[in-house]
């Protein structure tokens, strides 16, 4: 359970190897992904230099930047095959035998020609469609005596506007037309006429003028060349992109491998650049795994004759990398939104994963909310992990609240998590006899008790959540269950101060469970009526004897403070019966919707229709909250109340040196990868 509860052992190593072998050593240490580089000690880095090679980093840049434009300039097609490149020199070779920047340029140029016409052909369509009503050539229009444009108004401001600029040396307005609440119109003004009185009348009434196109023909005719063109322009420019896409096809395959493998060599020159040495030396330092240790080993004696390891003590906390089962990975979101432990104590994924299900159904407990909640938790792990990312089957203004709150992959992990908290919702809704708040365990019970002879409740329920025994017990049952969180959360806090040996907080957290424990036994036996009065009884001895020798060794632990904080134990305690009131307010919540919709169904057919959406929007509201609230009151419950016993954080996330291959091969044939 130890091995379990931590995060993987790290080690701190050195490694000193030739100079002419430091390639071949950053390329492994990549391709394998299990170092975090650091800089060197200080009793290292005092007697070591700093070498650049900049010209070799300007030619990756030069030829990423290359690369890069060329990918944005094609359209993507599909990747046949991952590249593969033996060394830097054939990757560079490879790259500049493309030969195909001259003629994607001058198809590119081409494109956005025919793009800017087609957006002018189009723009004119559009103005002339709504000025159709002129009836003249607009040769007449574009004269060098004067301006003309076409203009809109609404049509209670066309008289205020003609007043405010015949008053200013008499424009002409021309062939108007009104539909709707606008009025169109041609406006012919006099060169002489100041631009700024032209401004003001249009800002002051509201006028959009455009300068009608320089074009001949009447309205009508034009419109008829303009599509014509527009179609001209659209086949073109479909050529051009058919041609693009014919080179993608070819290239499209080789130009993402070279610019991820042109990404990957400039990551692993940025780390040589910052590399301290010897003229025949270098070192470098970082946390790697443990467990990682001698594959790296294996992998530099195959590579990198007389490369050295060693591991050596240091003071610095490890970084910390999670290492749970492949069940509870998914978990590990949550405890990263907390905050990472530090690489020396308890990760609690773990228990994190095995509570956080129990606590959620708990708080739901019905069989129709819970089978509903899981259907749309896989249906959304298959839309976004089925490569259909966009959930266009969600109602408009659901997705898009979803996506305010949560990106695509973020949906998946929460959909995950939820799975077990429905199957428990599911098996606890069962044993409540709750099936969107309807009772139906009665039916089949009858069948089963009369069939075979079973002695199965025959109201259905094994526990009524919102009758009094139930209640009761449900209550009592998270009082158990609160001693037995904050109680397991002193004792991993105890083991955390043992192993830091700090011997006043081991028997302060001692001294916290001793109380908790004794004011939960005095609590059990006043509900259960025992006599615990110490003159009286043994058992009052031993839970006071609890309870004083508790605020004792609070006391000598953590001083004052310690008894200014009592209240907060048994608050933290009680605090899980939030679990009871969460599942109590869904229970009747459906409930009410339940007894609306069948009352409606004995009353006029407007009533059983009001009925009937009450019911579909009332539980599907209920469902919504049960999505969030039993969620972020389960993780609350473990943040607060049990983290607060042993948990510190503020761990930092190991960082191996390495990329994500997608496109390419690994340049060592290395034998984690290949496990991998």
């Amino acid at each position: 359970m130890s091995a379990l509860l931590k995060p993987a052992p790290m080690s701190r190593i050195a490694v000193i190897g030739l100079k002419k072998y430091r390639q071949q050593i950053i390329s492994i240490l990549h391709e394998l992904n299990v170092i975090q580089l650091e800089p060197l000690s200080k009793e290292a880095d005092s007697f070591l230099m700093i070498e650049h090679e900049s010209d070799l980093h300007r030619e990756i840049s030069d030829q990423l930047l290359r690369i890069r434009g060329l990918i944005n300039t094609l359209p993507p097609t599909t990747i046949h095959r991952k590249t593969s490149f033996s060394s830097f020199d054939e990757l560079i070779k490879s790259i500049k035998s493309i030969d195909i920047d001259g003629q994607i340029a001058s198809l590119e140029r081409e494109k956005e020609n025919l793009l800017t016409e087609m957006k002018e052909a189009e723009n004119n369509i559009k103005l002339l469609e709504e000025f159709s009503f002129f009836p003249e050539d607009l040769r007449i229009l574009n004269l060098s005596f004067a301006r003309s444009y076409f203009g809109r108004v609404a049509s209670e401001k066309l008289e205020p506007f003609k007043i405010n600029l015949e008053s200013n040396d008499i424009p002409v307005i021309l062939y108007t037309k009104e539909d709707k609440k606008l009025t169109y119109f041609v406006l012919v003004i006099p060169p002489h006429l100041p631009s700024n009185i032209l401004a003001s009348a249009v800002n002051l009434h509201g006028v959009h003028l455009e300068p009608v196109p320089k074009l001949e023909g009447k309205p009508r005719e034009i419109i008829h060349d303009q599509q014509k063109i527009f179609n001209d322009l659209s086949a073109k420019l479909n050529h051009i992109n058919h041609q693009l896409t014919e080179i993608s096809k070819s290239h499209y395959t080789f130009l993402k491998g070279a610019e991820e493998q042109l990404e990957i060599e400039n990551k692993k020159l940025e780390v040589i650049e910052n590399l301290k040495g010897t003229n025949d030396s270098f070192a470098l330092e970082g946390w790697i795994p443990r467990s990682k240790l001698e594959n790296v080993k294996t992998s530099f004696s195959k590579y990198s004759e007389g490369t050295i390891i060693y591991e050596f003590e240091t003071r610095e906390s490890p970084p910390t990398l999670l290492e749970n089962p492949k069940k509870f990975k998914v978990f590990e979101s949550f405890i990263r939104f907390y905050s990472l432990p530090s690489g020396t104590e308890f990760d609690p994924t773990l228990i994190f994963g095995l509570i956080f299900p129990i606590f959620y159904g708990l708080m739901i407990g019905d069989v129709g909310y819970g089978l509903v909640i899981l259907l749309v938790s896989l249906w959304v792990i298959r839309r976004v992990q089925g490569g259909k990312r966009d959930l266009n089957i969600m109602p408009k203004f659901l997705r898009n609240f979803a996506k305010t709150i949560l990106r695509p992959t973020q949906m998946v992990k929460l959909a995950k998590v939820m799975i077990p908290g429905c199957i428990f919702t599911i098996i606890l809704g069962f044993l409540f006899d709750l099936y969107f708040g309807f009772h139906l365990n009665t039916y089949l019970f009858s069948y089963l008790n009369d069939t075979f002879g079973l002695n199965l409740p025959h109201d259905g329920a094994f526990l009524n959540p919102i009758g009094t025994f139930g209640l009761r017990k449900l209550l009592l049952l998270s009082g158990y269950i609160g001693l037995g969180m904050v109680s397991f959360g002193l004792v991993l806090g105890i083991l955390n101060s043992l192993r830091e040996g700090l011997l006043k907080h081991v028997i302060s957290k001692v001294g916290w469970l001793l109380f908790g424990w004794g004011i939960a036994l005095i609590g059990l036996a006043l509900i259960n009526h025992v006599n615990i009065n110490p003159l009286d009884s043994v058992q009052g001895v031993a839970y006071f004897a609890l309870i004083f020798g508790g605020v004792g060794l609070m006391f000598y632990g953590e001083g004052v403070r310690a008894l200014m904080e009592l209240p907060s134990i048994i608050s933290h305690i009680l605090s899980y019966t939030r679990i009871v009131g969460i599942l109590l307010a869904s229970v009747i919540l459906a409930h009410v919707i339940d007894f609306i919709f069948l009352r409606s169904l004995d009353q006029s057919i407007p009533y059983s229709i009001l009925g009937i959406m009450i019911f579909i929007i009332g539980h599907l509201f209920n469902i919504i909250i049960g999505v969030f609230e039993p969620g972020i009151q389960g993780a609350r419950l473990i943040y607060v109340e049990f983290f607060s016993k042993f948990y510190h954080g503020g761990g930092r996330q190991f960082k191996p040196f390495g990329s994500k291959r997608r496109f390419t091969i690994d340049q060592y044939n290395i034998e984690e990868r290949k496990k991998e």
